[in-house]
């Protein structure tokens, strides 16, 4: 017997040629701003997948966010500015204990909504701070670590709506 191997589509090389091109370049820009919570990210998707301890639909969202909230803690406990990442933390926190404990569409909208009002927040300081400057690199990786935070929030929202949808026409057709 032989194997049938599927071919690798072009595209997919290319974009991964891409993609790690667009990491290399963002974490050489950012710097430690970007390799905290990238760091912390990994290790949280790699507890995700090697444990128990592992969210239903939203791991993506809940690691991205979650790394943005250590990447919050560390920072406040170097730089003794608690005031300022206090609320970050805590409606952070708090919407990825809701989107963990009870998955679905409240959770994913309390935590998108946040997401992208303190994308417009960071998107308007990063307007007026001069590019290269220390800040202008934090609130990039800021702005880039809320957009992916996003996206794996409409992604796993998808993925659950989809489960749902399959479901529901298994139950229908064990009734018929």
């Amino acid at each position: 017997m032989t194997e049938r191997t599927k071919k690798a589509h072009p595209f997919n090389t290319v974009g991964g040629i891409v993609g790690a091109a667009g990491g290399w370049a963002f974490s050489r820009y950012c710097g430690l701003a970007a390799w905290i919570p990238i760091i912390a990210a990994g290790l949280l998707l790699l507890l995700f997948a090697k444990t128990p301890v592992r969210p239903k639909w939203f791991a993506g969202a809940i690691a991205v966010t979650g790394a943005h909230v250590i990447w919050f803690i560390l920072t406040s406990a170097l730089g003794g500015n608690w005031a300022l990442a206090a609320p970050d933390i805590v409606l952070l926190s708090a919407g990825i204990i809701w989107l963990w404990l009870r998955p679905g569409i409240g959770g994913a909208l309390f935590l998108g909504i946040l997401q992208i009002a303190s994308l417009t927040v960071n998107i308007f300081a990063l307007s007026s701070t001069s590019i290269g400057s220390a800040l202008h690199r934090a609130l990039t990786a800021h702005c880039t670590f809320r957009i992916l935070a996003i996206v794996c929030l409409c992604y796993g929202y998808f993925r659950m709506r989809r489960s749902a949808s399959i479901s529901a026409a298994a139950v229908s057709d064990s009734m018929a």
